[in-house]
């Protein structure tokens, strides 16, 4: 059985970035064989549900060929696949190891060879909120989690700032801040300053992704002396981290982006050369996708792998995630299973 079929997840509150606001989010889930997959589709991206189930349509004979065969050849089939969607592709990567897997009764992580105890504790993302009450009352629900990320880029560079020294003066843990595009190299440069004196571990994609240059601007003039520089709209593809060499101290890879865990892999081998702090993050997605992304946590510096913890109803159940302590299931595969009560599957 090869299918995708829509994967609406309703959120329990509204969440605000730079791009915009939803209380809805509608992925695609993939299906082949016994192995699950899911593709983001983001509304600021530019992939459509149309886009994957014309892809996964124009390789199901590949598919139906591999799933007949006796063992499975994951990495050779995944490097012969026709460029495509990146959602698309990665929802098929995720099934196929995910069958694969299966097949052979291990969980992904013993696949790889990976300790899941060596998994460092994710960040939980706070949307940007309305006005200082919002914000308030949001820390009340997270007050004992170790890792926040504040989601910036308001429009509004006062309020930007205010965000991180309210939840500052209330927070102690370790704190990120994600601009998601949202400031000028210029404007970036001043609030490095401005925001300086707060401890932030980094701040993640202050500048549009567009032009790689700007990255290069951006760390001439803030200098190396300054709050670490994480890529993450701007890193897609093995080029744009050597690209990124010098100018970002780190990247942001996501299943959806790249393509996959095989494509994830290699980014985290070629940023590791480079010398460049790695994390594995998402965006708004179920337990498919994020059971995936957090078998790789062993491998990296940092993790944002809430994602489930916005849904309404999470329609799948794979990893645990208690106040950012990630226990992966010692299922086979990617060890993820329809909810209890969930019409999925």
């Amino acid at each position: 059985m090869i299918s995708v079929a829509p994967l609406h997840l309703p959120l329990r509150h509204a969440f605000r970035i730079a791009h915009g606001s939803s209380t809805e989010r509608t992925n695609a889930l993939v299906q082949v064989g016994e192995g699950l997959g899911e593709a983001a589709l983001p509304p600021y991206y530019p992939t459509t549900m149309a886009d994957v189930t014309a892809y996964v349509a124009s390789i199901t004979p590949a598919l139906e060929n591999l799933l007949a065969q006796e063992t499975i050849p994951v990495h050779s089939f995944l490097s012969s696949l026709p460029a495509g969607p990146s959602p698309a592709l990665a929802a098929i990567d995720m099934a196929v190891h995910d069958v694969h897997c299966k097949r052979l009764g291990i969980p992904l992580h013993t696949l790889i060879g990976l300790d899941p105890a060596a998994m460092p504790v994710s960040s939980y993302t706070l949307p940007i909120p309305q006005d200082p009450e919002s914000l308030d009352a949001m820390l009340d629900d997270v007050a004992t989690f170790p890792f926040l990320k504040l989601k910036i880029g308001s429009g509004n560079l006062k309020w930007d700032e205010e965000i991180v020294r309210q939840t500052r003066s209330r927070f102690e843990g370790t704190l990120c801040v994600d601009v998601n595009a949202g400031w000028t190299v210029d404007e970036t440069v001043g609030m490095l300053d401005r925001l300086s004196d707060l401890g932030l571990a980094f701040v993640e994609q202050p500048i549009p992704s567009g032009n790689m240059a700007d990255w290069h601007r951006l760390r001439q003039l803030a200098g190396q002396d300054t709050i670490p520089l994480i890529a993450d709209e701007s890193v897609q593809k093995h080029a744009d981290v050597l690209a990124l060499a010098g100018a970002a101290d780190g990247i942001n890879i996501k299943l959806a982006k790249c393509g996959g865990i095989q494509a994830a892999r290699e980014l985290i081998a070629i940023a590791r050369s480079l010398e460049m702090t790695v994390m594995v993050g998402c965006m708004i997605e179920s337990s498919i996708a994020m059971t995936a992304a957090a078998h790789l946590g062993p491998l990296v510096d940092y993790l944002d792998l809430d994602g489930p913890m916005h849904l309404a109803a999470d329609p799948y159940e794979g990893l645990d995630f208690d106040e950012g302590t990630i226990t992966l299931p010692e299922r086979p595969g990617l060890g993820v299973r329809p909810a209890s009560g969930s019409s999925a599957g």
